[in-house]
This record gives structure tokens, sequence and C-alpha cells, in this order.
């Protein structure tokens, strides 16, 4: 006998990427200026993430930043989901020559969406608390 009801299948999306698993992070230590160019994410989630990196710039040679990471802290400083100007603020009103940004390696929708991280989970890890 033959069903017509299609099969259910438990697994997740292909693209899924844990926002609660810390090895889907990265941080950098740069120097400023450090050749990253930022683009706010849909107005939905806020936040932003590298649209561009600058070749031969301090991101480039250092290698760590990718194009489409969100940026999570700047300088230990919780960032996410803030609008662009304040985001970006953080970065250009840090007084150190070098500046220290974590990321997300993975989109918008992982880390805002209803998949994201806790905001304890997300304040742990920028502690150094969740590894």
């Amino acid at each position: 006998m033959f069903s017509l009801t299609p099969a259910i299948s438990s697994a997740g999306p292909t693209d899924f990427i844990d926002s609660m698993d810390a090895t889907n992070y990265v941080s950098a230590t740069l120097s400023k200026p450090m050749g990253i160019v930022f683009e706010e994410n849909d107005s939905e989630f806020g936040g932003i993430f590298v649209l561009e990196i600058s070749e031969g710039s301090a991101a480039e040679t250092d290698g760590t930043v990718h194009l489409g990471d969100q940026l999570i802290s700047v300088g230990g400083k919780k960032v996410t989901g803030l609008p662009f100007e304040e985001a970006l603020g953080t970065i250009i009103d840090s007084k150190d020559d070098t500046i220290k940004l974590s990321l997300f390696r993975g989109p918008s929708k992982f880390l805002y969406g209803a998949a994201g991280p806790s905001q304890e989970w997300l304040d742990g890890f920028i502690k150094g608390e969740k590894k």
C-alpha cells in the first residue's frame, strides 16, 4: 500500500549554523585602520556585518575576519543588534591603536532570529565564560 502523506523529517535546515556553539565565533585583534567595511543588516535584525575587506589591510593580513561575519563585540563591549552608527561608533571612538573584534561566522537569521543565542549566553561568551 502506498501513502500519499509526505514523509516527515526531523532534520533541520541544511544551512543551519548554531549561534550557541562557541566554535562558530572568531576574535581578531587588529590595528587601526583595520580595512573593514561594515554594512547594516536588514532592519528586522539590526547589527552590522563585514561587507568588504580592503586589499593589503590589517584585516586581510590577519586573515581571521571573513566576508559576512556578524560583529558581536568591540573591545569587550556587546554591539549585537545596535543601529549601524552606534555599533560602528564603538570602533571609531576607541582610543586604542589596536582593537579586539568578536564576530559570529554565520548569517544574521541565526544570530538574531528565533534560533539565536539567549542574551545571557551571548553576554557570557563575550566575557569569556563560554568556550
